[in-house]
C-alpha cells in the first residue's frame, strides 16, 4: 500500500499548472464564511484528511459536541493548533460524560479552563479516586479563573480542603486579570483584602480615585508584591517612567517584593535599557542584574544585558564575564551562542587573558550563520565555514518516518489549495517532532514545492535546536537572479529579514509583499522609476513589489552610502531615526565610535534585531551566491564608509 500512496502524496504535491480550484480551496472558501456543510460537502472528494481539515477548523472554532472533539483527537493527535481545540472540547464536556473519557481525554495534557477542571474533578470522584479528585480541585482553585457555578460546586464538595488556599486563588485572580473571578472569592478572603483587591483592579483599570483606594488597604498588606506591580504598570502607563523606575528598583532587592518577578522582567529590560542610554550605568546595572528569574528569554536577555553594562560602562570585566558565562549555560540557538562566546572574549581580553579569550571567541565563532558569531569568528582568526555556501543536499522526504502522516498530507492539500499559511503551520508542527535527518527532509521537501518561505521556517526551527541547514536557513531565490541597483546579497538579507520571502504578507502596520514597503514608499518609488504604481501588485507580484523595494534601498545607500547598518536601521525604522540616532551617539561608521556598542544602544529592539540578522545575511549570501567562502570581515563592513 506504500507505493500507491507516496505517488497519491507526490501528485497532491505537483500538481498540473492551470488545473481548477481543488476541492479544499473551494471548501476553505466555505470555511471562512462559516458554511460548514457545504466546506465537509466539497472537501468530501479530497478524502477523510480534507474532511478533518474542517473539522479541525470547525473544532477550534469552539462548534460542535465533545464527542466530536474526542473523535477528532483520537484520530489526529499529532496535529498543530491542539491546545486551543483542546480548550474549547473543555467546554463541551457535559455533566454526565463517561469519566473514562473524561479521564482519557486529559491523560496528556491537564485542564486549562475552570470548566474542564471540575469535570476532571468529577470524573475522578466517579471513579472512587477521592486524593486526585482533592488534588485537581486545589490546583484549579489556585490557577484557574471560574464560573460561579463551577466555584460552587468544588466548594460544595471540597470547602474544607480548599480554605487554606482562598488567599492564594484571590491574589492569583488578580496577577491574571481574571477580576469576575477574584470578585467571587472576597467574601471567603481575609479581613483587609477586600481594600486590597480594589486598589489593585483600579491600579489596572486606570480607574479615578486610585490614590484614595491605595490608602484605604490595611497597613499590613501596603508592601503586596501585586499591589507594587500595579502601581509599577499603572506609572509606566501613565508616562511616569521615573516614577516607575523608582519603585521596579526599590521592589528588585528580593523576588518576594516581586512576587511575580516573570511579569515585571519585559519593563525591566526596556526600562533599564532606557536608563543606560539616559546615562546612568550603575542603575542600568541593577535593573538588569536584579531579576530573580532562572530560565527563560528575559532571563537570558538580561543576564546579557547585565554583562554589557559591566563590561562596556563600569569597567568591571569579572562581573560581566560571570554574566555572559550564565547566557552561555542558558541558551541553545546559533544567534544566542554565538552573542555568548563573543561577549566572553571581550570580557576576557578586558581581563587581560588572551589565551581564554581566543577559545571564547572560537566558540563563538562556531555559530557563523550569526550575527556575533561571524564576529567571534573573526576575532579567533577562523575561516569562513565552507558549509555557508549551502551546497548540501537534503534526502528524499519519501522515505521519511512521517511520510503517511496525516500532518503531511494535510500540508500537501494546503499547498494544492495555495494556502501558504497552513502549510507553514503543519510543516513547522512536523519539523517540531522529527528528528535532524526528518528536518532535512522536510526542508528538502519545502524547497521542492516552491516554499522558500516554508523552508526558512522549517530551517529556523532545526536552528533552535542546534541543526543548521544553510540551503534552507538562507534560500535563493528568484530575487537573486534579477537585476537590482544595488548588491543581490543585500536585496536577500533585507527580504529574508522583512517577510521571509513570503510574497503574500501584510504587517500589522500595513507593510506588504516580499520587501514588505508601506504603500506611500512603494508609491514614491513607482514614481521615481516612472512604473504604475498598484497596491495590489504589491502582494500580487513579488518581482514588482522587489523592484521597488530595491529602489528604495538604492535610495536609502545614496543617503547613508553603503552602510549596511545605517541601511538596516533606516530601511526597518525610517531615514530619520536613523539621522536622530546618528545625532544623539554619534556616527558609527567614524573611527571613534565602536559600532557593535552603537548597534547595541538603539532604542528600538526590532531595529536593533532586525540590523543583526540583515548584516549577519550578507557574507552568508555572498557565499550562497557565489558558492565560495569568503574571508570573513563582518567588522569592517559594519564600518563601511
Amino acid at each position: 500500500m506504500r507505493l500507491p500512496f507516496l505517488c497519491l502524496l507526490i501528485a497532491l504535491a505537483f500538481p498540473a499548472p492551470g488545473t481548477a480550484a481543488s476541492p479544499l480551496a473551494l471548501a476553505m472558501e466555505d470555511v471562512r464564511a462559516d458554511r460548514w456543510d457545504d466546506a465537509w460537502a466539497h472537501a468530501r472528494p479530497a478524502g477523510q484528511v480534507a474532511r478533518d481539515i474542517v473539522t479541525w477548523r470547525w473544532l477550534r472554532a469552539g462548534q460542535g459536541e465533545f464527542a466530536d472533539y474526542v473523535e477528532f483527537l483520537a484520530r489526529n493527535p499529532d496535529w498543530p493548533g491542539l491546545d486551543r481545540l483542546r480548550a474549547e472540547g473543555e467546554g463541551k464536556i457535559p455533566g454526565d460524560a463517561d469519566p473514562g473519557v473524561v479521564l482519557a481525554y486529559f491523560r496528556d495534557a491537564r485542564p486549562v479552563t475552570g470548566a474542564g477542571a471540575l469535570r476532571l474533578v468529577q470524573a475522578h470522584a466517579a471513579r472512587g479516586e477521592a486524593g486526585d479528585a482533592q488534588a485537581m480541585a486545589v490546583l484549579a482553585w489556585r490557577t484557574l479563573a471560574l464560573s460561579e457555578g463551577a466555584q460552587v460546586a468544588l466548594l460544595a464538595r471540597f470547602r474544607a480542603q480548599l480554605a487554606d488556599h482562598h488567599v492564594d486563588r484571590l491574589d492569583a485572580m488578580l496577577w491574571q486579570g481574571q477580576f469576575a473571578s477574584a470578585r467571587r472569592i472576597l467574601p471567603l478572603a481575609p479581613e483587609g483584602w477586600e481594600a486590597l483587591a480594589a486598589a489593585r483592579i483600579a491600579l489596572r483599570d486606570q480607574a479615578p480615585g486610585v490614590d484614595t483606594l491605595i490608602e484605604k488597604v490595611p497597613a499590613a498588606l501596603r508592601e503586596d508584591a501585586g499591589l507594587a506591580y500595579e502601581r509599577f504598570l499603572w506609572r509606566v502607563r501613565k508616562g511616569r517612567n521615573e516614577d516607575a523606575i523608582t519603585l521596579l528598583d526599590e521592589r528588585s532587592a528580593s523576588a518576594a517584593a516581586l512576587g511575580r518577578p516573570a511579569e515585571w522582567a519585559g519593563w525591566r529590560r526596556v526600562l533599564a535599557r532606557q536608563v543606560l542610554r539616559e546615562g546612568d550605568a550603575p542603575l542600568a546595572y541593577r535593573l538588569a542584574a536584579r531579576h530573580h528569574l532562572t530560565a527563560g528569554e528575559d532571563y537570558s536577555d538580561l543576564e546579557w544585558l547585565a554583562g554589557f553594562v559591566a563590561l562596556r560602562f563600569l569597567d568591571k570585566p569579572e562581573t560581566a564575564l560571570g554574566h555572559f558565562r550564565k547566557l552561555e549555560a542558558a541558551v541553545e540557538t546559533p544567534i544566542s551562542l554565538g552573542r555568548a562566546g563573543y561577549w566572553q572574549g571581550r570580557a576576557l581580553e578586558a581581563l587581560g587573558r588572551a589565551d581564554e579569550a581566543r577559545a571564547a571567541y572560537a566558540r563563538g565563532g562556531v555559530h557563523q550563520t550569526s550575527f556575533y558569531g561571524l564576529l567571534a569568528a573573526e576575532k579567533a582568526g577562523l575561516p569562513m565555514d565552507p558549509a555557508l555556501t549551502g551546497t548540501e543536499t537534503y534526502p528524499d522526504w519519501r522515505d521519511a518516518p512521517w511520510a503517511e502522516s496525516s500532518v503531511l498530507r494535510a500540508a500537501l492539500l494546503f499547498h494544492e489549495a495555495g494556502e501558504r499559511n497552513l502549510v507553514e503551520t503543519f510543516l513547522t508542527r512536523l519539523a517540531e517532532t522529527a528528528d535532524a535527518q526528518g528536518q532535512r527532509q522536510l526542508a528538502g521537501l519545502a524547497l521542492r514545492l516552491g516554499e522558500p518561505h516554508v523552508a526558512l521556517r522549517i530551517a529556523k526551527v532545526a536552528a533552535g535546536q542546534g541543526n543548521v541547514m544553510m540551503a534552507a536557513y538562507f534560500p535563493v531565490t528568484e530575487l537573486a537572479r534579477e537585476d537590482h541597483p544595488v548588491p543581490a546579497d543585500l536585496v536577500m538579507a533585507i527580504a529574508r529579514r522583512e517577510s521571509e520571502f513570503d510574497p503574500v504578507v501584510a504587517s500589522g502596520a500595513g507593510a506588504l509583499g516580499l520587501m514588505q514597503l508601506m504603500p506611500r514608499t512603494a508609491q514614491a518609488m513607482a514614481e521615481k522609476l516612472n512604473v504604475t504604481y498598484s497596491s495590489k501588485a504589491l502582494t500580487a507580484d513579488p518581482a514588482y513589489n522587489a523592484r521597488l523595494g530595491a529602489a528604495y534601498l538604492a535610495h536609502l545607500v545614496e543617503e547613508f552610502g553603503p552602510n549596511p547598518v545605517l541601511v538596516a536601521a533606516a530601511y526597518n525604522a525610517g531615514p530619520s531615526r536613523a539621522h536622530a540616532w546618528i545625532a544623539d551617539r554619534g556616527d558609527p561608521r567614524s573611527a571613534g565610535v565602536d559600532v557593535v556598542d552603537w548597534i547595541e544602544m538603539i532604542p528600538f529592539r526590532e531595529t536593533r534585531n532586525y540590523v543583526m540578522r540583515v548584516t549577519e545575511s550578507l557574507p552568508v549570501y555572498r557565499a550562497r551566491l557565489s558558492g565560495r567562502p569568503e574571508p570573513l570581515r563582518l567588522s569592517q563592513e559594519l564600518k563601511a564608509r
